[in-house]
């Protein structure tokens, strides 16, 4: 007895391990644990706000759930697999001509890329913005994006020298210092995520924008290295959105500052950029943006078609486990079935009680008495003889 359950079992694991695999099979995309979003952070162009100034910010996305990783080479064929958003924070040297390729290569996937630049600091080089090498990667023809970093276009320089935003009455200590009221803002960063209302910042202009996200408050001018302001309030963009074309649709962030996400100190401020007003708030809702469209495409459905073969198989596979366990049970037990014959026993008014015999029954009385005369019949025979012989 003891084998035929052995049997049993073994065939009802098979037939488990079958149906489980079909299961797999049809809707594995759905218990598949999804991927994070991965993030590259570069440090490859000689940016000054590297990992260590900006721990606060990646340590904040690490706890949003998404993985942060590290570039510091130039880019390559290699460098975007399975990345979903790029961040560039104000690069000091120039992306040469073929990593700007492999830029455009990545966005044409509809990825996302956030670049930030910095305003004219005159008396800091490491805090000076180099928006120039950020346009440079935006004059790809076949992104079609038209949103770029102010710099003087006159100024022979290279790179082009940008711009500072200034505001002579509302600002944190110095008329750089802008403090900005964004709570008129309709876009879904401010108003599907965290609520963000205030923010400070040091930034330089965006011209060209199509679609601008944060605006120089009431009475701002850009200001640039030589000459008068070149931009007041009702035009100065300074954190805008590159926009959609028919030739993609990347997600491309763009701000004018890259040290009010930064862990820089400042005693204007009291602490430091990231932790001043809503500056943390808005890095989180940027990103999270930025990764929206990703996460949606990553959630694969269920394949639908498949549900019937897969009910016709799980209902095979039962069949399966039922006729070959009871196959199994007979052959390891080694019994065998038998038909067992059973007198019937009626009743009726006449014979209540009694004993119906068949016909089978009744031949075999005819053959017991049969017997009995012949037995008697050969006795008889024996005596006559033995008395012939007297």
């Amino acid at each position: 007895m003891s084998v035929s359950i052995k049997h049993i079992l073994f065939c009802s694991l098979l037939c488990f391990l079958v149906s489980f695999n079909f299961v797999v099979g049809v809707n594995g995309a759905v218990f598949a644990e999804e991927d994070p979003i991965l993030i590259l952070f570069d440090e490859a162009h000689g940016q000054y706000f590297n990992r260590t100034l900006y721990s606060q910010a990646l340590s904040d996305l690490e706890e949003l759930g998404m993985q942060v990783e590290f570039n510091t080479e130039d880019y390559n064929s290699y460098t975007f697999e399975g990345v979903d958003i790029l961040i560039m924070t104000d690069p000091q040297e120039s992306i040469t001509f073929k990593e700007r390729i492999y830029i455009r290569d990545y966005l044409l996937e509809e990825k996302s890329m956030l670049l930030l630049a910095n305003p004219l600091v005159e008396t800091n080089e490491s805090l000076d913005g180099h928006g120039d090498y950020l346009n440079y990667m935006l004059n790809e023809n076949e992104l079609g994006v038209s949103a770029r970093f102010w710099t003087d276009i006159e100024s022979s320089a290279a790179p082009k020298p940008a711009d500072i935003v200034k505001n002579d009455f509302l600002n944190a200590g110095k008329p750089e210092y802008l403090i900005l009221n964004i709570n008129d803002t309709t876009h879904e960063i401010f108003s599907d995520y965290e609520n963000v209302s205030t923010i400070v910042t040091s930034s330089c202009s965006i011209d060209t924008a199509r679609d601008v996200l944060i605006e120089g408050s009431t009475e701002a001018y850009a200001d640039p290295p030589l000459g008068d302001p070149h931009a007041f309030s009702t035009s100065i963009a300074i954190f805008t959105l590159a926009g959609n074309t028919a030739a993609f649709n990347a997600r491309i962030a763009m701000g004018g500052s890259t040290i009010m996400f930064s862990d820089v100190e400042d005693p204007f401020l009291g602490s430091s950029w990231y932790e001043a007003e809503d500056n943390s708030k808005l890095w989180r809702n940027i990103i999270s943006w930025l990764s929206t469209e990703i996460q949606e495409e990553n959630i694969q459905k269920p394949n639908t078609d498949l549900y019937l073969p897969f009910l016709f198989g799980l209902m095979t596979l039962a069949a399966i486990l039922l006729v070959g366990g009871i196959t199994l049970y007979m052959v390891g037990s080694g019994q065998q079935v038998s038909v067992l014959k059973v007198k019937v026993v009626t009743e009726d008014k006449d014979t209540k009680g009694k004993l119906v015999e068949t016909p089978e029954d009744e031949s075999k009385k005819g053959l017991t008495k049969q017997t009995k005369r012949e037995r008697r019949l050969r006795q008889i025979q024996k005596h006559t003889k033995g008395d012939r012989r007297k």
